[in-house]
């Protein structure tokens, strides 16, 4: 795709401005040009980082084929966008980033090999899943690699080593119900399907600590396994029990089936969905606004909210510009898509991360690791919570955005409300 049209020259600067403001990217005289060239010479590195071309080398362990495809795909657009818009801008200081990709399909002892065969090439690395990060964890702790959980397990939280950008599942579940109690004034009988692994545990958690407040009641919970294509005795069990709401922290492979099955029996609650357990498919055949509604589609538009940990595609947001325009120039076959956004913000966080490690003088192991420690608070420009990196062991961000699934929007998530919290928060944090 060229950029000679003036209009998408124009897009592609501001891009690559906004890019340079969110990762601290140096200026372009001859002067600093020449300071940094110094500075690059005495640089302290480690794997991943070739100092003689001023590469560094992001590892991303994603899922690209699996049950999580989908979402996995989206995500890894984003990734690859974000790394165009800042090499295109003149990298972090002059540094170019360059990316290595595997694929493990969401299988945690696929990931494992995978992190095997590359984890001497890479300087920080982006992992795709709560399951499949839980796999490598222990290793990229005892090898100090920064890594960037594409997940919000709040097990991450604690991790000095993992650098995660949103809000935890916990944290995310408990502030969604406490909305939906508190300003929707929905009735307090609330039930939970959950993917039985981290990822499902840690929203079951959430709804177990809301239960201490707003006189929240967790009348039913049922576990639900990857690879399930019948959720009848689920559902029955919500219904038989009365839930109000359902919360669903599943994929959505799984989400389409329940609220299939659920209108199938008659039974209409109100669903809030973790963020992983929503994709735009969900509304339509293709995911893009006009195309053939889903079986679904009417049952999710009727009263279905998403914790989201990204902001909606479109919203008036200050990073929302620069990204549509790096999504133009370089993905514009990538269908608008949360997980777009989310990964897409993310590996503006690890840059800016990477930038106080080149500002430090050490692109080592340890000294990325440092980095990330005292980088302090990372602007997204609205695209995900501001981030806030500390040596203290607590969560990135505990406020929440929360949409409703809208038949009528790009994307299908319109905002409702955004900073939330819960009382149940310190339980969970």
């Amino acid at each position: 795709m060229t950029s000679n049209h003036p209009r998408r020259v124009l897009a592609l600067v501001a891009a690559a401005a906004l890019a340079l403001a969110a990762c601290g990217t140096g200026g372009s005289s001859k002067s600093s040009s020449a300071a940094a060239s110094a500075k690059s010479a005495s640089i302290t590195t480690g794997p991943g980082v070739d100092a003689s071309t001023k590469t560094i080398t992001i590892g991303n362990i994603g899922a690209i084929t699996g049950p999580a495809a989908p979402l996995g795909s989206a995500a890894l657009s984003g990734t690859k966008t974000a790394i165009a818009a800042i090499n295109d801008a003149g990298g972090i200081d002059g540094w170019k980033l360059s990316l290595l990709f595997k694929d493990a399909g969401y299988v945690p002892q696929r990931h494992v090999q995978e992190y095997a065969a590359i984890n001497q090439q890479i300087a920080v690395l982006e992992s795709f899943g709560s399951p499949t990060t839980k796999a490598i964890q222990s290793q990229v702790d005892a090898a100090k690699l920064v890594t960037a959980p594409l997940s919000w397990d709040s097990a991450w939280s604690k991790d000095p080593i993992l650098a995660p950008v949103g809000t935890p599942y916990a944290l995310d579940i408990a502030n969604g119900l406490h909305y939906l109690v508190t300003v929707k004034h929905l009735a307090p009988k609330v039930g939970i399907i959950y993917q039985n692994d981290e990822y499902g545990a840690d929203g079951l958690r959430g709804a177990m600590a809301a239960t201490k407040h707003d006189g929240i009641k967790l009348v039913a919970k049922a576990p639900e396994n990857l690879g399930d294509t019948s959720f009848t005795a689920q559902v029955q069990k919500m219904k038989a029990a009365g839930a109000d709401i359902v919360v669903i922290t599943a994929l959505p492979n799984a989400t389409g089936p329940i609220v299939g099955t659920a209108a199938s029996l008659g039974y209409t609650p109100t669903y809030l969905l973790q963020g992983p357990s929503w994709l735009e498919p969900l509304m339509t055949a293709t995911g893009a606004l006009h195309a053939k509604p889903t079986p679904i589609a009417d049952a999710l538009a009727k009263s279905t909210y998403v914790m989201s940990f990204a902001t909606p595609w479109g919203n008036n947001v200050p990073g929302m510009p620069a990204m549509l325009s790096a999504w133009r120039h370089y993905a514009p076959t990538q269908l608008p898509s949360i997980y777009f956004t989310w990964a897409y913000a993310q590996t503006r966080v690890v840059a800016a991360i990477l930038k106080k490690a080149i500002e430090d003088g050490d692109l080592s192991r340890a000294g990325i690791a440092k980095a990330r420690l005292n980088v302090g608070a990372i602007d997204t420009g609205g695209l995900t919570p501001t981030v806030n990196y500390s040596p203290q062991p607590g969560p990135p961000s505990s406020s929440s955005i929360i949409n409703q699934i809208d038949a009528n929007v790009v994307g299908f998530l319109k905002p409702v409300a955004s900073g939330i919290t819960s009382p149940a928060d310190s339980a969970v944090s």
